[in-house]
């Protein structure tokens, strides 16, 4: 049977529908940005050449605008924050991470937002003190804040003080803080993580346990195969089924096709047996049956 050219998780499917996942290469915030801010960027970048015109260094120098945008972040206008942080992003340099690690502490929510998702667009550069003080906004009480330093946290990439931070956010954390946590986890894919992903596998909460599922898939660790066969027969939640299904397929192979079998007999939710599908096309025929298909009774 051909595999699928195109597997995607039960998880992404479910953030692409829902207009939560870029996938085509635009920025998630950028997406959601209010089309006024794209007329006050046009409007800051017009006074920075204005104003900039008598500097040393060129106006386009990437270092001397981020310089300029900086200041805007104490701007008395929430609109004129958002549009620098927004802004920051776009750039990318590493000169702004202080000024938006700053202003993580914003009282607008939107201009947290955005510069958490600014300093994701920085990436590595961020600082450990500025990953730990992105993984505290996982606590904010906005849930696109939480989503956007997830992503961004991903960006950064691992660091032991953020999965620390990260560790404690699943054991004791809410409901929204628990999600961004793990979907932290997922994006950064540290190993570090395993054990307390596992905890997070009997989450009361099934969204926590899906993104626990996905975070494990992407450790690429085989030593969670027997958790993922747990969580397709037993587990309550069609996604976080549909979820485990998808992780057997991607990390597995033929010796998962039984389990699979068993769930695509039994499962009564119509999409985790599309998934069971789509995970037993992706492992292949059981060599040992001579490549035939005997799921026939």
């Amino acid at each position: 049977m051909k595999r699928p050219s195109n597997l995607r998780s039960p998880k992404i499917h479910h953030q692409i529908r829902n207009g939560t996942l870029n996938t085509h290469g635009l920025s998630w915030v950028g997406r959601r940005c209010p089309r006024k801010l794209y007329s006050l960027i046009l409007l800051v970048f017009l006074l920075l050449g204005v104003t900039g015109c008598q500097a040393e260094a060129p106006v386009g120098d990437p270092q001397t605008i981020t310089a300029r945008l900086v200041t805007l972040l104490q701007d008395p206008s929430p609109d004129v924050r958002r549009t620098a942080a927004l802004s920051l992003g776009k750039i990318g340099h590493s000169t702004a991470a202080t000024g938006l690690v700053q202003a993580l502490s914003d009282p607008d929510p939107y201009v947290r937002e955005y510069s958490a998702w600014a300093l994701g667009q920085i990436g590595e550069a961020v600082n450990d003190t500025g990953a730990v003080r992105l993984a505290g906004a996982l606590g904010d009480d906005h849930p696109s804040v939480k989503q956007a330093a997830a992503l961004a946290l991903g960006k950064i990439g691992p660091r032991e003080p953020v999965i620390v931070i990260l560790t404690q956010v699943l054991a004791v954390g809410e409901k929204s803080s628990r999600r961004a946590g793990v979907d932290a986890f997922t994006q950064l894919e540290a190993k570090g993580a395993f054990p307390a992903l596992r905890k997070a596998l009997t989450d009361p909460d099934p969204a926590v346990r899906q993104g626990a599922v996905a975070a494990l898939g992407e450790l690429g660790d085989r030593q969670a195969l027997p958790d993922f066969r747990e969580r397709l027969l037993f587990d309550a939640s069609p996604g976080v089924r549909a979820e485990a299904a998808y992780r057997l397929g991607k990390l597995g192979d033929h010796q998962e096709l039984q389990v699979l079998e068993e769930a695509a007999h039994d499962d009564a939710s119509p999409i985790v047996r599309v998934w069971v599908d789509r995970a037993k096309a992706y492992i292949g025929p059981d060599p040992t049956t001579g490549g035939e298909d005997d799921t026939e009774e």
